[in-house]
C-alpha cells in the first residue's frame, strides 16, 4: 500500500552506507525461457501461448500512477514485446495524471521490443536497465521462440543507443556469471563465449567497448540519480575503480573473457589485490 511505502521513506530506509532504498520494483511477465514472457503474438515455436502477465495492464497503470504521484522512482522486470508496452503504457498513464518530474523510471531487461517502441521509452524518458550477458546466455535458444522478425528487436543496445535512450548495465547475478567481463564481451560480438556464430547474432545490435563500459558504470549511476557522485574515475567522485591485467578498449575481443581484475578499489579503500 502507498501509505505503507511512504511510511518507510519517511523512515529512511536502510542505514547501511553500502545499500540504498528508494525505488519500487514490479514484475509484469515471466521469462523468455520458459515461454511466460508475454508476447503481442505467439511463439514461433508454441503457437498456443503468448506468455503470461505477472500484473494485468490495467492494474499495472494504476499501481504506477499512484506510486509516481507521491514520487516514487519505479522499475518494471519486462521481458516480452507486449509487457515492455504495457510498462510504457503505464509510465505514459503516469506522467498524463502526474505531470512531468525527473522520475527516472526503469524497464528492467527490456530484452524484446516491438520497433513503435523504441522511441516511446526515449520520449518518456525511461532508461532500459539491460544485463548484455543475457544475449550470449540467451541466443542459443532466443530465435527459436521469437522467429527472425522479432529477433529484431531483441537485446537491442545500437538500436536503444540510436534512439537516445540511456541505458544502464549490470549483471542479474545471480542468474547469470557475476564475471563483467563476459558482459563487455557480449556487447562488442554478440557472440557465444566459445565463439560463434560468425560475425554475432543480430549483429546490428553490437555497440562498442566504450558505449558498454559507459552503460556499465556512468549508466548506472545515473539510474539510481548517483551521477556526480559516481560512475567516473573524475575528481569529485568515489574513488571506485579496477585495475585489470590488460587494457579492454584495445585487445581482441575474445582476450576480454581472459582479463582478470588485479586490484579493485572501492571509495578509495583497496579491497582487493591479486596475489
Amino acid at each position: 500500500p502507498v501509505a505503507q511505502l511512504e511510511d518507510m521513506r519517511r523512515r529512511g530506509g536502510t542505514t547501511d552506507p553500502w545499500l540504498r532504498t528508494g525505488a519500487l520494483k514490479g514484475v509484469a511477465d515471466g521469462t523468455l525461457g520458459s515461454r511466460t514472457a508475454a508476447m503481442l503474438a505467439p511463439f514461433a515455436d508454441d503457437p498456443s501461448t503468448k506468455g503470461i502477465f505477472r500484473i494485468e495492464p490495467d492494474r499495472l497503470k494504476q499501481l504506477v500512477i499512484e506510486r509516481d504521484k507521491v514520487g516514487f522512482q519505479i522499475a518494471i522486470h519486462a521481458i516480452g514485446d507486449a509487457a515492455n508496452r504495457a510498462a510504457l503504457d503505464a509510465f505514459a498513464a503516469a506522467q498524463a495524471a502526474n505531470g512531468t518530474r525527473d522520475s527516472r523510471h526503469r524497464i528492467e531487461h527490456a530484452q524484446v521490443v516491438a520497433p513503435d517502441d523504441f522511441a516511446r521509452f526515449a520520449a518518456l524518458g525511461v532508461i532500459a536497465s539491460m544485463q548484455p550477458v543475457h544475449e550470449s546466455s540467451d541466443m542459443r535458444w532466443a530465435e527459436q521462440r521469437l522467429g527472425p522478425d522479432r529477433s529484431k528487436g531483441a537485446y537491442a543496445w545500437r538500436t536503444f543507443l540510436n534512439h537516445k535512450v540511456r541505458l544502464a548495465f549490470g549483471t542479474d547475478f545471480a542468474v547469470e556469471p557475476l564475471n563483467p567481463m563476459r558482459g563487455l564481451y557480449a556487447c562488442v560480438t554478440r557472440e557465444l563465449p566459445e565463439g560463434g556464430p560468425p560475425g554475432g547474432w543480430q549483429p546490428q545490435e553490437k555497440i562498442s567497448i566504450d558505449e558498454c563500459i559507459s552503460a556499465y558504470t556512468a549508466g548506472s549511476a545515473y539510474a539510481e540519480f548517483m551521477e556526480g557522485k559516481k560512475g567516473q574515475i573524475i575528481p569529485g567522485q568515489f574513488a571506485d575503480l579496477v585495475v585489470l591485467s590488460t587494457d579492454v578498449t584495445k585487445i581482441p575481443p575474445p582476450q576480454i573473457l581472459k582479463t582478470e581484475v588485479l586490484r579493485t578499489i572501492l571509495a578509495g579503500r583497496s579491497i582487493y589485490f591479486k596475489p
